[in-house]
């Protein structure tokens, strides 16, 4: 089978403009006919744009993407698909316990059903943790090692719903005392409240209580941005007060 540029993009749900970039880009360039100079792709280029789209769902930038395609042989790319079928179907599964959770609620809101809080709170806390498995997962176990990060995912995996609303409010507590401190840098009373309420959030969050890794999270809040952003997002130097308020009174 042959296709052109406008043909291929409509079988794949792109626009003409992107085929184009990949073929500025030697990504995947059309085949050229010899006695018509007709340019064409056939099915084997429509095998390499499905990998090219997959490969972009899963991450990958252009550059990877043009590298794999160029070195990799069919076992490698079978693993790699795989490995996006297990995390598919995972995100499905969550996505199904999520749909469930708001088909519940708007019955429970008209009176047709009364959901249990152990139904008020499925599926939250999953998507919660593939959030920060996809952000911050690798970063916890090159700090902590990999059996301190399962740990914590088991113990938060069990957490009741009034410990995580009871973490969730502690959370918001410790976002206003900052912005306290940062209208009064000398409150050290201040200081020292947003500093133990903190050491709270972190053995509840955890499971359990160490205070050098205490040091080391707040030290990351500050040096590493996408940690930073989360406290500096309601005050600039939010994330920073944490740390000296921790570091001197923890």
């Amino acid at each position: 089978m042959k296709y052109s540029v406008d043909k291929l993009a409509k079988l794949a749900g792109i626009s003409a403009r992107t085929l184009r970039y990949y073929d500025h880009l030697g990504l995947l360039v059309p085949k050229r006919d010899l006695v018509s100079n007709y340019r064409y792709y056939d099915s084997e280029d429509s095998s390499v744009l499905q990998y090219i789209l997959i490969s972009k769902q899963m991450g990958l930038s252009l550059n990877e993407i043009k590298s794999l395609i160029r070195t990799q042989i069919p076992s490698q790319k079978i693993g790699i698909l795989t490995k996006h079928l297990v995390t598919l179907n995972e995100k499905q599964k969550q996505l199904n316990l999520l749909l469930k959770n708001v088909e519940d609620t708007i019955l429970t809101l008209k009176g047709e059903l009364t959901m249990s809080d152990q139904k008020k709170f499925e599926g939250l806390k999953d998507e919660l943790i593939r959030k920060n498995d996809e952000t911050y997962k690798d970063e916890v176990i090159s700090k902590w090692g990999k059996n301190a990060y399962e740990k914590s995912i088991e113990h938060y995996k069990k957490m009741s719903k009034e410990t995580f609303d009871e973490m969730n409010n502690l959370g918001n507590q410790i976002i206003l005392k900052l912005q306290m401190i940062k209208k009064e840098p000398g409150n050290e009373q201040l200081k020292k409240e947003v500093a133990q309420l903190h050491k709270a959030w972190i053995t509840m969050a955890w499971g359990s209580y160490q205070r050098e890794i205490h040091l080391n999270v707040v030290t990351m809040y500050v040096e590493d941005e996408r940690f930073k952003k989360y406290y500096d997002k309601h005050g600039d130097g939010l994330a920073k007060n944490l740390k000296d308020a921790v570091f001197k009174y923890i």
